[in-house]
Formats: structure tokens, C-alpha cells, sequence
């Protein structure tokens, strides 16, 4: 122990008599030494602001997305709602082989007019048309506003959700709701 006493007490009186001697060294010593301090604090300073410039921008990009998602969700929804209340408008218009006005619908005849009325889209004239110009989706995969298909591509009606199909389904009846269900069901066409 009186050793490193001895040590220090040394090291001290040359450091000191260093200052003494030197003044000049001294002071440049410890200017140095604040200098590479405060460079070293700068360039944490910055690191830090960079780190923070990139989680900012990754979170207004992530906001940005969020934000596209949820509009792009919201025009699919009122989409569909447009397609469900124009589709329900036309309920009672009478079945009439290839109809294709609100006199009187076949099938394919409402579902194109309905779809061309909102979406101002031309799906085509028969269900055959239809498939060809939809995407095929499976039944569980169906949104509202999806066109279902029926009896092997004999029959199609627009799905109002819920397991129900809005459809101009055979002579003597009228623009209906009815089950999925009621019908062989193939599959859903999104357009």
C-alpha cells in the first residue's frame, strides 16, 4: 500500500512540475483532450439524431401504408355496399329470358346491369361471359359485392354476405334474396 502511495505521490509531483515547467503543454494537453471529448459526444449526438431521422421516417412510411390500406378498405367497402343497395333496388322486378333492364332481368341480365349502373363496368352479357372476364375465388373466399356462381355456370347471383345471394332466379319469380345454400353453388367471381 505505501507503495502505490509512493507511485502516486510521484506521478503527481512530475505531472505537476511538467505544468510548472511547461504551462503551455499543459493547457494544450487538456484543450486536446476537451476537443476528442466533445468530438466524441458530437458523434454520439449525431448517431443518435441519425437513428432517430430513420426511425422516424420508417414510422410515417408504416403511417402512410396504414393509412392506403385502410382507404383502399374503405372504397371496397362502399363499393360493395353501393353493389348490395343498387343490387335490392331492382327486388320484385320480374324473371324474363334474357332481360336485361329493370322491366324484366334473366340472371346474368341483372348482375351486368347492376354492376355497370355502380362500377360503371361491363362484365359481360351471360354468366359464360362473366367467368370468363372475373376471377375465379373459392366460396369461402367471397366479399360482398362477388358475383357466385351456380349449377356448373348455369346461374349466377350477387352475394350479399352472410350466406345470402341476391338474384333474378327462374320465369314466374322476381329479383330475390335466398341462401346460398338453395342452390349447387360452384364458386365466386371478384371482379
Amino acid at each position: 500500500m505505501l507503495k502505490k502511495i509512493i507511485i502516486s505521490a510521484a506521478l503527481m509531483a512530475s505531472f505537476s512540475a511538467v505544468m510548472i515547467a511547461n504551462p503551455a503543454k499543459a493547457d494544450s494537453v487538456f484543450e486536446d483532450n476537451v476537443a476528442q471529448s466533445s468530438l466524441t459526444d458530437l458523434s454520439a449526438v449525431t448517431k443518435s439524431l441519425d437513428d432517430l431521422t430513420k426511425t422516424m421516417n420508417e414510422t410515417v412510411t408504416t403511417v402512410s401504408k396504414v393509412e392506403k390500406t385502410q382507404s383502399a378498405a374503405k372504397e371496397v367497402q362502399s363499393r360493395a355496399d353501393k353493389l348490395v343497395s343498387t343490387a335490392k333496388k331492382y327486388m320484385g322486378v320480374p324473371y324474363v329470358w334474357g332481360g336485361t333492364t329493370p322491366v324484366g332481368f334473366d340472371c346474368s341480365g341483372f348482375t351486368s346491369y347492376v354492376y355497370r349502373e355502380v362500377l360503371g363496368k361491363e362484365i359481360g352479357r351471360t354468366t359464360w361471359d362473366q367467368i370468363a372476364s372475373g376471377k375465379q375465388v373459392a366460396l369461402d373466399q367471397a366479399k360482398v359485392g362477388d358475383l357466385i356462381i351456380f349449377y356448373g355456370g348455369d346461374h349466377v347471383g350477387i352475394y350479399l354476405g352472410n350466406g345470402q345471394v341476391i338474384h333474378a332466379p327462374q320465369p314466374g319469380e322476381s329479383v330475390k334474396i335466398s341462401s346460398v345454400t338453395d342452390m349447387p353453388a360452384d364458386f365466386a367471381l371478384e371482379y
